[in-house]
């Protein structure tokens, strides 16, 4: 269970917990030639100006998938639980932090790089923008689950943190930040694959509340 904290952690404990967080992320990139989307275009077979696009909104399912187990899906009262990041075969097992996609907006174009502009809503996670070289419907199926996840290790919380007895602003001190997610688009058999894998997508969890209520999930990533 979560316990309250005995003291508040000081300035530079935070500063060390805060800055450790891209460490789990950089520590995947040494998979990332396993994942599919390092064949992702980078031209356009043609630029489009910004007269030529309406803002739109692309379809993406509205529900949130139900095709998790329920052994797959961890709280934060059972992190000792949460297993680690491995390959089997052809997938990666990927502990994550999810945040279901809820909307997808075309925003613009810009011609003289030809990058494509979305505004993206996510449960749980204030709206974002990014750039794609290529337009986000080229590479997903129609109707698609897209989640927006942050890679999850339990190093996140220090090297010798003790999982059993996390404390709720351990939780938030190490959440609470903007973070580097990854985006993931549902494909049959409950799996899944990297798309805009050369953008840096930057998110940021909406408030406490939010953060608390976060779930781990399992995703096998081809």
């Amino acid at each position: 269970m979560l316990r309250s904290p005995a003291s508040q952690p000081s300035t530079k404990e935070q500063y060390v917990v805060i800055n450790r967080q891209p460490t789990s992320f950089k520590a995947l990139r040494e998979l990332r030639g396993s994942l599919a989307t390092s064949h992702l275009p980078h031209s356009l077979g043609r630029s489009l100006l910004p007269s030529s696009i309406a803002r739109r909104i692309l379809p993406v399912h509205q529900r949130t998938p139900a095709s998790y187990a329920s052994s797959e899906v961890y709280d934060f009262h059972s992190l000792a639980r949460v297993p680690l990041p491995r390959f089997s075969n052809r997938l990666l097992t990927l502990p994550c932090i999810a945040y279901h996609v809820t909307s997808v907006q075309l925003k613009g174009a810009d011609p003289s790089t030809s990058s494509h502009i979305y505004n993206i809503v996510a449960s749980s996670l204030m709206p974002l923008e990014i750039a794609l070289s290529t337009k986000l419907e080229d590479l997903t199926r129609p109707q698609a689950v897209l989640h927006l996840v942050r890679p999850w290790h339990s190093k996140l919380l220090g090297p010798s943190a003790d999982l059993d007895a996390v404390t709720e602003q351990e939780i938030l001190s190490v959440l609470g930040t903007p973070f580097n997610a990854l985006l993931l688009t549902q494909l049959p058999h409950n799996e899944h694959k990297r798309i805009a894998s050369s953008t840096l997508i930057t998110a940021q969890p909406r408030n406490r509340a939010s953060i608390l209520k976060s779930k781990i999930r399992i995703f096998n990533v081809v």
